[in-house]
């Protein structure tokens, strides 16, 4: 079987994506200009973790004071986080440091054999991956790890700056949030729809909910990232139970609509027509409703163990912020 290379430009970023390989490879070259590179946004750590929980793979450089994080997403499933230094807008045709992740099949083995073609100089990387660049594009380096169906592309203009990246191990998957919405929060107490108009105004931004619901206790938990999660417990389940009910979580994100929109295109995504919004789910995990507005930086995730009454709630716009 022949390789197949498809090799991209995205914003001067070159890609290479490896479908398989064996002798006398085949290359096909495509240009994606900027313009198609309009998707791009700003995201803070915390919307990457939300992708993240939303079970896609990202790698990153890990955090940086100072840069906004521009994320793309593309169709297929590949993703580029780039590293703005402060002041430049997003969408610049500046080259910076740039992260992709490309989800490829038995993606170690496919760039382990990559790694062998003649003009490929090996990159030293820890934890048993492997990690090359081509002699005519020392700028562009990739790695693999052992069991990951996920290809890394490490871009810096600076050759010797993308390697150490690489060398380091500073390249590293981003941690979904480890805040199961369908299990207790930490510090989780009583509350009220009083108090949580309340907790909206001095926190400066919108909280949602599903409504008020009669006999129903209200529970509140907050997590150190600014995510606010409000969970339904019928009579007599005590606060912080943990059985699973309806919640809904709310999570500041930059540009969340765009944000959203974007994740809704991925592959097993099914939307949910709402009236001004946007809201899907994951095929994998159909109890899970993601939604957002246009103009509010807030992704809502809503939570409940049936997937048809999950789907039903939104679907009735029972999703609101709290007045």
């Amino acid at each position: 079987m022949s390789a197949v290379l498809l090799w991209l430009t995205l914003t001067g970023v070159g890609v290479w994506l490896i479908a398989g390989s064996h002798h006398h490879p085949q290359a096909t070259r495509t240009t994606v200009t900027t313009r198609s590179a309009r998707g791009a946004v700003a995201v803070s750590e915390t919307g990457l973790s939300t992708l993240v929980s939303l079970g896609r793979t990202i790698y990153w450089a890990g955090p940086k004071a100072g840069y906004t994080y521009e994320l793309t997403q593309r169709p297929d499933g590949r993703t580029y986080v780039r590293y703005l230094p402060a002041g430049t807008p997003v969408g610049s045709p500046q080259l910076f440091t740039t992260i992709g992740s490309y989800p490829i099949p038995v993606a170690y083995a496919v760039t382990r054999r990559a790694s062998r073609q003649a003009d490929a100089v090996p990159v030293p990387v820890p934890n048993g991956g492997v990690a090359f660049y081509q002699r005519r594009l020392p700028t562009n380096i990739y790695v693999a790890y052992p069991g990951s169906n996920s290809q890394i592309e490490v871009f810096d203009p600076s050759p010797a700056r993308a390697r150490q990246l690489v060398s380091s191990g500073a390249v590293e998957p981003v941690q979904g949030s480890s805040h199961d919405i369908g299990a207790p929060k930490t510090a989780a107490t009583a509350t009220d729809p009083a108090a949580l108009a309340k907790l909206a105004a001095r926190l400066g931004r919108p909280l949602y909910w599903a409504g008020s619901e009669p006999g129903m206790t209200y529970e509140l938990s907050q997590t150190p990232d600014g995510r606010v999660y409000v969970r339904y417990l019928p009579q007599g389940v005590a606060v912080a139970s943990a059985q699973p009910y309806l919640t809904v979580g709310t999570y500041p994100l930059a540009n969340a609509f765009r944000t959203t929109k974007s994740a809704a295109k991925q592959k097993g995504s099914v939307m949910i027509a709402i009236p001004g919004g946007i809201a899907f789910y994951n095929s994998s995990r159909p109890t899970s409703v993601y939604v957002a507005f246009p103009g509010v930086n807030e992704q809502i995730e809503v939570f409940d163990p049936s997937a048809a009454t999950v789907r039903s709630i939104v679907a009735h716009h029972l999703i609101r912020s709290v007045s």
